[in-house]
């Protein structure tokens, strides 16, 4: 996998302006500044996968990480939970759920099926789950194409009776890097197919289509790609130019197993005659290298903002060795600004409590759509299923709930980044980093446990995602809690104990990992993942009542814990924009303090102070133009 070609060059301006801040004294940007950049470099991107049952995620993955047995397969298998498969120097498996001590289980990795797989799952003699309440998995694995950070997430199904899997799913997408669409080679789309293609649309940008088998379609996979080309064309989908790749999983495993004993030619024929070559070349090369681009660009937009900042202060040095006589006036005029902005009757409060009133109609809203959905789904599998139906719709019920609670959680933080945005084109109040909330469903999650007869939730460990990067000093990480409740809780931040060492633990909302990037939510949750429903129903009349039970309970008691969520969120919102009121406050009164001292001194002994500030301003300058040049670069050699 290629390094960024812009990456050093990027690595090296920043650095250039960390250390011309540290010059001016100001260590704070500096710290800054070197996280960004390390965090930039930092390996973690998710390609989430999926495809409706039975169309060979699991087979794909295998083919793709070069592990023939990896992930179970079998014309009879479905996998029932979200894995994640990514890079380790040895085999591990963790299996996370509520029923296992600390939320976790290291298992073999041999043992995945029992875990994994719908049918092994099940003991065949009491026909009871063998291992109740998994939620999630991670396996590591020493592959290639893993080696930079990127991730494989297995997930169930989508579509069919099964709809609770696509509720997690496209809530997942929403902070993923890139969907990977499996597709039989066989047949053209299903309906279901497209359906969660529409769904998907405003959640991803990066999607690549797979269709697999193409080794038993014989030519006829040729057709159904051409099909699918029309079905998105005339859907008028987004993705109606997103790119195919035709792959045989067979052809690449026995590729693999050619090279191992060395026949060179045999495993050069079969790797042709897959498929995967331009597939692995997409995920290793651009999927990552694009990724990549994104974080780099927005480095270079933290180092601005630090330049800017820093010939702020530069210019008011420069004016108080100057003696500027309109000095103090300008920042008594700007004191009182500020002043005025820390007032109870600050204009931006008003527009903070309107923006989260405007908030809360909208997650009211879809609460109520998402409760509307579950519920005709539920009663029309119960109506045209037939005996599974008592077992999968609970199950499907459960993982749509925890799809929504996802959901409303991806429109906090992004209503939230939205308004917090606004304050700062409005006000002038700049550096708010926005949360990465969860809905805290203490009063929800209570009710549930107690009836199920759980014990305490699980914390989970949560992911550092794309959007809430900024600029990360310590104190402002602490800003951006991700806020994990007993029914929301994430895959990633800790795969496999690549990030474990660096989590800090955030009171009662669980942790904050600073790992890998990974922003994969799946499998969430101890609380909406264990009910299920308590008991099982014995005939569809009792299931549609103890449906309409579990949504009324839903629809009653999650509200309360929405609102609670949103004062949580406005507190934080508030106090980050009061702490950078206070600090640039702070800023200004050292100003007029300084220019007390400078005019107590003689003229001669500011020329060299003022030469000194004069070089590093010409020197912020320099650094602006390579930091635009960079920035230009990254649009005309279209990377």
């Amino acid at each position: 996998m290629s390094r960024h070609p812009l990456a050093d060059e990027v690595i090296l301006a920043v650095a250039a302006v960390a250390d011309t801040a540290r010059e001016v004294g100001d260590t704070d940007s500096a710290t800054i500044l070197a996280q960004e950049c390390t965090l930039a470099l930092m390996p973690g991107s998710t390609v989430v996968v999926v495809g409706e049952k039975n169309r060979g995620k699991s087979s794909l993955i295998n083919a793709l990480v070069g592990r023939r047995q990896l992930l179970p397969i079998d014309t009879d298998i479905s996998t029932r939970v979200h894995v994640a498969v990514s890079y380790a120097d040895e085999d591990q498996a963790v299996v996370y759920g509520s029923a296992f001590e600390d939320g976790k289980k290291e298992i073999k990795p041999a043992e995945l099926p029992e875990y994994v797989d719908e049918t092994a799952a099940v003991d065949p003699k009491t026909g009871e789950d063998r291992h109740p309440g998994v939620e999630r998995v991670e396996l590591g694995v020493a592959s290639p194409l893993l080696s930079e950070g990127l991730v494989l997430m297995d997930t169930p199904g989508v579509g069919g009776l099964i709809a609770g899997h696509s509720d997690i799913t496209l809530a997942t997408l929403n902070r993923a890097d890139a969907l990977l669409f499996v597709v039989n080679g066989a047949g053209e789309l299903h309906a279901s197919e497209l359906a969660f293609l529409d769904r998907a649309t405003e959640r991803i940008q990066t999607v690549l289509f797979v269709l697999t088998g193409i080794d038993k379609a014989h030519d006829g996979w040729r057709a159904a790609l051409e099909e699918n080309h029309r079905l998105l064309r005339v859907r008028g989908s987004r993705f109606a130019t997103a790119p195919w790749y035709a792959v045989s999983s067979r052809y690449k495993q026995e590729a693999d197993r050619a090279a191992e004993q060395g026949r060179e030619a045999r495993a050069a024929d079969l790797m042709e005659r897959s498929g995967f070559a331009p597939l692995l070349a997409e995920l290793r090369d651009n999927v990552v290298l694009r990724i990549t681009s994104d974080r780099l660009k927005a480095v270079l937009g933290t180092a601005d903002t630090v330049i800017t900042t820093l010939d702020q202060q530069l210019e008011l040095r420069l004016r108080s060795l100057e003696l500027d006589p309109g000095l103090a006036a300008s920042v008594r005029a700007r004191q009182a600004e500020l002043a005025e902005l820390r007032g109870k009757g600050a204009k931006w409060r008003t527009e903070l409590s309107a923006g989260f009133r405007r908030l809360e109609s909208t997650l009211r809203r879809e609460l109520d759509e998402g409760l509307r959905r579950l519920g005709d789904q539920a009663r029309q599998a119960i109506d045209s299923g037939g005996r599974e139906a008592l077992k999968e719709v609970p199950r499907s019920l459960a993982d749509g709930i925890r799809g929504l609670v996802l959901d409303l959680q991806n429109t906090v933080h992004s209503g939230t980044e939205k308004l917090v945005g606004e304050l700062g084109d409005g006000f002038g109040v700049h550096g708010v980093h926005v949360p990465r909330v969860g809905i805290l469903l203490d009063q929800w999650d209570k009710a549930v446990r107690q009836e199920a007869g759980l014990g305490e939730p699980v914390d989970w460990p949560g992911p550092v995602d794309g959007a809430a990067r900024g600029t990360l000093s310590v104190e402002q990480i602490k800003e951006m809690l991700i806020k994990i409740g007993s029914a929301a809780g994430a895959v990633g931040g800790g795969l496999l104990k690549r990030a474990g060492d660096g989590v800090l633990k955030m009171s009662k909302y669980g942790k904050l990992g600073l790992g890998l990037g990974v922003v994969v939510v799946a499998a969430v949750g101890a609380g909406a993942a264990a009910w299920a429903f308590g008991r099982g129903a014995k005939t569809k009349e009792e299931l549609r009542r103890l449906t309409d039970d579990k949504l009324r309970q839903v629809r009653e008691t999650l509200p309360p814990a929405l609102q609670e969520t949103l004062r949580e969120v406005v507190a934080e919102v508030e106090a980050a924009i009061m702490e950078r009121i206070s600090v640039r406050q702070a800023e200004l009164e050292e100003a007029l303090a300084r220019s007390e001292r400078d005019r107590k001194i003689a003229e001669i002994e500011r020329e060299a102070p003022r030469a000194e500030v004069t070089a590093q301003r010409e020197r912020l300058a320099r650094r602006r133009a390579e930091l635009s040049d960079l920035r230009r670069r990254f649009t005309t050699d279209g990377v």
